[in-house]
């Protein structure tokens, strides 16, 4: 049994524990769901496809054990301004927080929650855990972008022309001789071009720091016998909440860039570092993708047109 499918049990032991007894639900005449109270006489009008309804919720990944982790997203402002709740890393205050209104079947909302509102009542509180499939998606490795802390490249290097052109698609060799390298910003230059391949000389300053990312990165060592340059990642300079946006990304390694956008169609939005030792790992992945998810749910009002 995967993970996941424990989570899934955990979470559903929970709810169940929560839960209450339902009353006795019928359909009327025109097909509208509706419950008895409890003494049989007052009737309560059941959520069905169509209607218009207001919620609150609080959308939270899942920890560890299988109970509910750092919250990703809510609309109750108590839960998003209280410190002592945890907050996922992809978590933004809004400016103003309202109840969330949506047609239920209209495809406003991902489908796990969609689902999880019909039959409910208003007044009604439930927790409900939605897999990927029905929530945001399946996460793509494509979209990580995976940078060795200590990273080695070439001094002098060949590359093709083809390649050449993909990596420096803004440098016209007629007329340069010398550019400025679109991530690293340091010298770069042209010892010598033809139709067929280009021969670069890369003139970082040994013990200066560079800043293509939101960090620095030290060149700690030129070897010409060796034909390398070795750059340091301040990683200790990397937080929590670091940000990296794609376009940054990209200009670092084009090949890769090229493969996000055939996965993604459209430049992802920034991403968040995910991990970080002797690699760093850039995730542009929607934090809320590839994750069983958890949101607890109010039914505020329910509006039947």
């Amino acid at each position: 049994m995967d993970d996941e499918k424990l989570c899934l049990i955990s979470i559903g032991l929970v709810i169940l524990l929560f839960a209450g007894l339902a009353g006795l639900t019928y359909v009327d005449e025109e097909g509208w769901p509706w419950e008895k109270d409890k003494g049989g006489e007052d009737e309560i009008l059941l959520i069905q496809e169509g209607d218009e309804v207001s919620v609150d919720y609080v959308g939270r990944f899942v920890g560890a054990a299988g109970e509910p982790g750092a919250v990703f997203d809510t609309s109750i402002p108590e839960i998003a301004r209280d410190p002592l709740v945890p907050k996922s890393l992809s978590f933004v205050p809004k400016p103003v927080y309202d109840d969330l209104t949506f047609t239920v079947g209209s495809g406003q909302m991902i489908m796990g929650f969609d689902e999880s509102v019909l039959g409910k009542k208003e007044g009604q509180t439930y927790t409900v855990a939605i897999p990927q499939e029905k929530g945001y998606g399946k996460s793509y490795d494509e979209l990580r972008l995976t940078v060795n802390s200590t990273q080695i490249i070439p001094m002098r290097e060949t590359l093709a022309r083809e390649r050449f052109d993909m990596l420096y698609p803004l440098v016209d060799l007629e007329r340069l001789n010398d550019f400025i390298h679109p991530f690293w910003g340091w010298d770069v230059h042209v010892v010598s071009y033809d139709l067929e391949e280009v021969q670069l000389w890369h003139q970082p300053v040994y013990g200066q720091s560079y800043k293509g990312f939101p960090w620095n990165v030290t060149v700690v060592d030129i070897s010409t016998e060796r034909n390398v340059i070795t750059l340091q990642h301040k990683i200790e300079e990397i937080q929590k909440d670091t940000k990296v946006i794609f376009d940054e990304a990209q200009r670092f390694d084009p090949y890769w860039g090229e493969s996000a956008l055939e996965i993604s169609g459209e430049p992802p939005l920034e991403a968040f570092i995910t991990s970080v030792g002797g690699t760093i790992t850039i995730d542009f992945n929607k934090e809320v993708s590839g994750k069983l998810l958890v949101f607890t749910i109010t039914i505020n009002s329910i509006n039947r047109v």
